[in-house]
């Protein structure tokens, strides 16, 4: 695979974040690559072989229960049976209600991991950080899609990985059923409370990975992202300290791409950015001036 900014074969698969990224130029050249499973053949995508997994801590048994599966030369008659006796089976893998619960939140977290083009390294740890809220007696009475949304913004922030509140949070509310509705304010709440309890401390994600992850998503060139980078390392301390990498990472964008002559409006690199326009453009602004005056 060679990158399609600046042409170099030298493209590195980042098993924990799912990306492939072109280590000449930076550049992500694909993001929410699916994960290659165990069985699966690389010539037909329903060829499948009998190899044996190992434990797997995304299932609420572990992935130790037995399972099969149903194939398309089956007679339509024996699948309605086959899919009867699946039903049964996987009711005969709960044994109770504490089971069930953790299956059925082990479910949403897949739903979620898989909707936010989460890789399977984050989910599994996310899935174990969700064993130890519910030993902890943290998710009782809690609503549990909130609760998985602020663990896996949890486990990407501790992971490095670029993934923000909004898109985390937006993903969260389309999947609830709650018939409160759920809030940004609340969101954070959770993240807080989880942190606290967990006793979690969050690294803080650089700007230059908001950067390479959002000129990705707003298809800027590579010229763009070089600059961003180095306009970003020669803002001064005294304005970084009070900014958070996201909204450095959009106003680096967005100087760096009208330095070039990059045709690309305020509002779409504050919408790609889940930023505010008013702020982005005052600041812009305001970088502008600071930097004339060095």
């Amino acid at each position: 695979m060679r990158c399609p900014q600046c042409g170099s074969s030298a493209v590195l698969y980042d098993h924990v974040r799912g990306e492939r990224i072109c280590t000449q130029c930076g550049f992500v050249i694909m993001e929410r690559l699916p994960e290659p499973g165990f069985g699966c053949s690389s010539s037909t995508k329903t060829e499948r072989t009998g190899v044996i997994s190992a434990s797997d801590l995304t299932q609420h048994d572990l992935g130790l229960g037995s399972g099969f599966d149903i194939s398309r030369g089956v007679p339509p008659s024996l699948r309605a049976k086959l899919r009867r006796l699946h039903m049964w089976h996987q009711r005969s893998r709960v044994r109770g209600w504490d089971d069930r619960s953790l299956r059925e939140a082990l479910l949403e977290l897949d739903k979620l991991c898989e909707d936010l083009g989460i890789p399977k390294g984050i989910k599994i740890e996310a899935s174990v950080r969700y064993r130890q809220a519910r030993v902890k007696r943290i998710t009782a009475g809690r609503d549990l899609h909130q609760i998985l949304g602020a663990l896996l913004f949890i486990t990407c922030r501790a992971r490095g990985l670029p993934r923000t509140e909004g898109e985390i949070y937006r993903a969260v509310s389309r999947r609830s059923t709650a018939k409160r509705k759920l809030n940004l304010r609340g969101f954070r709440k959770m993240v807080k409370l989880l942190t606290r309890e967990l006793k979690i401390k969050l690294p803080r994600i650089p700007a230059d990975d908001y950067i390479d992850r959002f000129a990705s998503q707003l298809r800027l060139g590579g010229r763009v992202v070089d600059r961003a980078h180095s306009l970003h390392k020669s803002l001064p301390w005294r304005f970084v300290q009070s900014k958070s990498p996201i909204f450095l990472a959009a106003l680096s964008l967005y100087i760096a791409a009208n330095s070039v002559g990059e045709e690309v409006t305020l509002d779409k690199i504050a919408r790609g950015c889940g930023v505010g326009v008013s702020s982005l453009s005052k600041n812009a602004v305001m970088v502008r001036q600071l930097l004339a005056g060095e």
